[in-house]
């Protein structure tokens, strides 16, 4: 009894003594981003080997010996922060981001890597920016977020898909567009609709995204061999965390505007112009007052759309987990084009022991496009038509219920006349009634996952294998309405389109680290993958309805006369074995050394495999003992060179076999020859070098680049003797060439820190070169043409000389000299001393290179704000030194029986007279705005700045939430923002990114393309 007496007497003592030598300080890690708290915060006594990790909510506790000094607070991504102790017992700390390191790992291919090792070009994009945007696709808000990444959206039809170009365009007539790659898996990026525009990558949902990686240069992709030749985009979706469940809810609701219109003719001005045409050749009159109408209401609406998405997250030390649901329902600013689609996503890591991990990714959505024929030169397509439509006639009838109270002539063929005495040139339809009745839809259902297996084999040594899939299974479905428009000829028409596609993906890697002698951080990684990709379809159609029901229902059998059916097939496959080794020394000396060698089934067996080589070098100066600047912390130079390919080569799944195909002649259906063999065809080649440095100044971290990437070997169709009956006349060989080079320029700082208000800024700038070094002949298309010598795509065509003020006649230059266009098709001769003379006969004008179509310069500028609980965003856009072709505008200044801009008032009407617009004969377009190619009068500058995203938010205080909703909501912020609400440019388009095409060969045309949308929306983060 003694003895357990005095046991528990100096038990007692040394619990009082040990209270007595420390003391316990509590409180609270927050930062900007996260206000509600930072969880797994470090919290360290300084010079000792006390400390603590915050909670969920940023609290902690730690009990401080007696006479310590100072706290330490780290985590990765937040710059370390000392406090001193002093005589509080509570201490709340606000951490920074560290703005020089962005994220201290960076998901790299086929692994991992801290970015002060990395010696490749890479830029990191977070979601956040962009997670709550309103758009159809994620790729969409990539523009102007890193520096050499050009991204246009060409369009403001929901589904367009944006052209995605990664320094430059790299090749002439193949595959152009970056690899994307989705938590490991390659996924099928092309359209599989032929019905309306249905970007692929709108099927995945941004908010499910945690991040963006662009590999630009060649060590940083050549680990991706023969597909990385346009650069590759890592995306990394979210994953579950340690700890308790977390709910997460989103939702935004607004609407669609265009941005602009067209500047028309009124009914009343219009009469006056349409008569003058035809007055000049004393042609009779048709037009007469009636009432003023613009056509473009008929086409453009508000368009409401609203985002919901949820998502829960969490898991213990060994399973950790992330489900979400998503739903997105958009309603563009042109009527009857929308998107709805529905996204699950299953994310899923289990730790069977400490040695054996596995894990999943799986998602499903259901998207659904609604569109349009907005052809640029097509009778019903939206544009074209709502600005050609006579705008003294109305839009409805009420007495016409043969048409549903359409202004339609009583057989259909074209929109009621009015009061004039003829129809609108073409007989183009009523847009408002083609809208109401055509239908033009695509449906997708898309299952993109993988599976892995990871096991650690030894110490340092991990065995992975991973299976991924990619099953596209798409339908379109349109219906031509058979009174009225495009389906009239055919007394209705309906086409039904199956275009499925089947990826799987099995990747099988080693990786092998470790640190000899604490200097050298050895990380190796070889791997092996297969790939097969099947593409089938087919297409049945129907005309000639017997009754309107049927139509909008399908193709049902019996009610329709005529039938018609098509299909294709289409396999792919390849099989890649690579390597890659990753060597630091103290963190100065970095090397990186990749090999790859791939199979593909696109060329002959004896072309078949190619091995590409990679290689960087950094040389962290900062850290030698000779570099004592007091203002620079970091100092990184790294240089690389590599040798990637393109497996996106024209001519099909096979283009190097000859072979025979299906023809459908008069005698029936046979084989003919449709392909001359060419077993030498090979990859298309980029060797890149890139050379860069990182360097943070202060509180300014700077990365700039050099790049040049030489492309050879591409495929173009050479020509070939007719009498050999080749198919074409053409073969395909590796006989063309290009570079593109550049420099790009990122800085990130905070500009402003007082009190509670904070100012972050991040810029980046990009300029580029492109020149074609090798063809077998020009490439001319009907605006644009790509020699030797010249960038890719130049515009080509006509120089405008200006109208003759004596007479009104159009001029051009042929050769060097002005000739000017008198009557339908002659040419004479201009002389300034005697403009009025037209006895001199002229040649025709001649054609010669009028601008270049690619961009020169262009990158974006982001500036976050924080104040309080208050926080906002402004990102600009900016890019210029291309030119456009106006298209749109030679047209609208066309000289037949349909609306005009008001611009063509100023044409000419007497003698003497200064104007770019000449006398106005009826008729005479071809001539007189040379319309069989690119004309000068019609080529403007594409510079812009653009305002793309306002955003301000408000972040409810955690103690507001704690009280009212006793903790049970984690946090809460409000929102609105506008997307796309300034341009400044000179453009005198809708918009100066328009463009009518996506190939590299016809480029900067803007024909009728439908506005970019602005849109307003507000929203809410709700977290639990």
């Amino acid at each position: 009894m003694k003895k357990i007496l005095l046991s528990f007497v100096f038990a007692v003592m040394t619990v009082l003594t040990v209270a007595a030598q420390s003391r316990t300080v509590t409180g609270r890690v927050t930062s900007a981003e996260e206000p509600e708290g930072v969880p797994g915060v470090n919290v360290r006594v300084k010079g000792t080997t006390v400390g603590a990790i915050t909670d969920l909510d940023g609290s902690y506790s730690i009990n401080a010996p007696e006479g310590s000094g100072t706290l330490v607070f780290s985590f990765v991504g937040f710059l370390t922060k000392e406090m001193a102790i002093g005589n509080n017992s509570k201490i709340d700390v606000v951490l920074e981001p560290d703005v020089k390191t962005l994220s201290e790992v960076v998901v790299v291919g086929y692994g991992t890597q801290e970015r002060r090792d990395v010696t490749g070009s890479v830029t990191s994009i977070s979601n956040e920016a962009i997670e709550n945007l309103v758009a159809p696709s994620f790729d969409t808000q990539l523009a102007g977020r890193a520096p050499g990444v050009q991204v246009t959206v060409p369009s403001g039809i929901i589904g367009a898909r944006p052209i995605i170009r990664i320094r430059g365009v790299n090749s002439l007539s193949g595959g152009a567009d970056p690899l994307i790659v989705i938590d490991g898996v390659p996924v099928v990026d092309s359209d599989r609709s032929a019905s309306v525009s249905a970007n692929p990558l709108s099927n995945i949902n941004p908010a499910d995204i945690e991040s963006y990686e662009v590999l630009k240069d060649g060590s940083a992709s050549a680990i991706y061999g023969s597909r990385a030749a346009n650069g590759v985009i890592l995306i990394t979706t979210k994953r579950g965390k340690t700890g308790k469940a977390q709910v997460n809810y989103s939702m935004s609701t607004g609407f669609n505007e265009d941005v602009n219109r067209f500047d028309l003719l009124t009914g009343d001005e219009w009469v006056v112009i349409a008569n003058e045409k035809r007055a000049n050749l004393g042609q009779s009159l048709l037009a007469n007052p009636g009432v003023n109408t613009d056509w473009q209401d008929a086409i453009f609406r508000k368009g409401i759309t609203q985002q919901h998405n949820l998502s829960v997250s969490g898991g213990s030390e060994n399973t950790k987990y992330f489900f979400s649901a998503g739903f997105t329902d958009q309603e563009s600013a042109i009527k009857s084009n929308d998107l709805k689609r529905y996204a699950f996503r299953s994310n899923l890591d289990h730790s069977i022991s400490n040695r054996i991990r596995i894990g999943k990714s799986l998602s499903y959505t259901y998207t659904e496009i609604v569109g349009l024929n907005n052809g640029g030169n097509s009778l019903s397509g939206a544009m074209y038509n709502a600005t050609r439509a006579l705008p003294n006639v109305p839009i409805y009838d009420p007495e016409n219920t043969a048409f549903g109270g359409f202004n339609i002539t009583a057989n259909g063929a074209t929109t009621g006349f009015g009061a004039n005495l003829a129809g609108p040139d073409n007989n183009i339809p009523n847009i408002a009634y083609v809208l109401q009745n055509n239908v033009y839809r695509n449906r997708n259902h898309r299952v993109l996952g993988n599976a892995y297996a990871e096991v650690d084999i030894a110490q340092g040594l991990t065995a992975r294998s991973q299976i991924g899939i990619d099953l596209t299974m798409a339908d379109d479905f349109t219906s031509l309405d058979p009174r009225h428009g495009d389906g009239r000829s055919a007394n209705g028409s309906v086409t039904m389109r199956y275009n499925p596609v089947f990826r799987w993906n099995w990747q099988n890697t080693l990786n092998y680290q470790t640190v000899i002698a604490d200097d050298h951080n050895i990380n190796v990684t070889a791997g092996m993958e297969y790939q097969y990709t099947n593409f089938y379809n087919f297409t049945a159609s129907g005309t000639d309805f017997s009754d309107e029901f049927f139509r909008f229902r399908g193709l049902i059998t019996g009610s329709y006369n005529n039938q018609f059916s098509s299909g294709g097939f289409s396999e792919q496959g390849f099989d890649s074995y690579f390597g890659r080794v990753n060597y630091s020394y103290k963190g100065k000396y970095l090397l990186s050394l990749t090999v790859r060698n791939d199979g593909i089934s696109q060329l002959a067996p004896e072309n078949r495999r190619g091995t590409f080589p990679g290689g960087s070098i950094g040389w962290r100066v900062s850290d030698e003992s000779f570099f004592n600047s007091s203002v620079i912390s970091d100092f990184k130079v790294r240089a690389s060179y590599a040798e990637v390919g393109n497996v996106e080569l024209p001519g099909g799944s096979f283009p190097y076999a000859g072979g025979f195909g299906p023809v459908l002649a008069a005698a029936g259906a046979g084989i003919g020859y449709s392909n001359v063999a060419n077993v030498a065809l090979q990859w298309e080649t980029s060797k890149k070098f890139n050379i860069g440095m990182d360097m943070t100044v202060g509180n300014v971290t700077i990365a700039a680049d050099y790049f040049y990437n030489n492309v050879d070997g591409l495929v173009l169709n050479a020509p070939t003797a007719p009498s050999l009956g080749i198919p074409g006349n053409t073969i395909s060989q590796n006989v063309g060439a290009l570079f593109n080079q550049g420099v790009e320029l990122r800085v990130m700082t905070k500009v402003l820190q007082r009190g509670d208000f904070v100012w972050n800024t991040d810029f980046n700038f990009t300029w580029l070169n492109n020149e074609v070094t090798r063809l077998v002949q020009p490439l001319t298309g009907t605006y644009n043409r790509t020699v030797e010598g010249g960038p890719i795509a130049q515009l080509y065509g006509f120089r405008w000389a200006g109208v003759n003020p004596a007479n009104g006649n159009a001029m051009y230059f042929s050769g060097d000299n002005i000739v000017q266009l008198q009557g339908a098709s002659a040419w004479r001769a201009y002389d300034p001393a005697d403009p009025g003379n037209v006895s001199v006969a002229g040649s025709a004008p001649t054609q010669s290179f009028l601008g270049n179509t690619l961009p020169k310069y262009q990158g974006g500028w982001s500036n976050n704000f924080t104040y309080g609980n208050w926080d906002a965003e402004i990102f600009i856009r900016y890019s210029g030194g291309n030119f456009i072709m106006n298209e749109t505008k030679r047209g609208l200044l066309g000289l037949g029986f349909s609306n005009n801009l008001a611009e063509i008032q100023n044409r000419w009407t007497e003698s003497g007279q200064v104007t770019d617009i000449p006398r106005l004969y009826s008729g005479r377009d071809s001539n007189t705005w040379q319309t069989s190619a690119s004309n000068s009068r019609f080529i403007e500058r594409g510079d812009f700045v653009r305002v793309q995203n306002i955003v301000i938010g408000y972040r409810v205080p955690r103690t507001f939430m704690e009280s009212t909703f006793n903790g049970n909501i984690r946090s809460a912020r409000f929102f609105a923002q506008v997307q796309n609400p300034l341009i400044f440019t000179k453009y005198s388009g809708l918009d100066p990114e328009s463009n009518s095409f996506s190939g590299q060969l016809s480029f900067g045309i803007d024909q009728n393309v439908a506005p970019i949308i602005r849109t307003w929306s507000v929203g809410l983060n709700v977290g639990f």
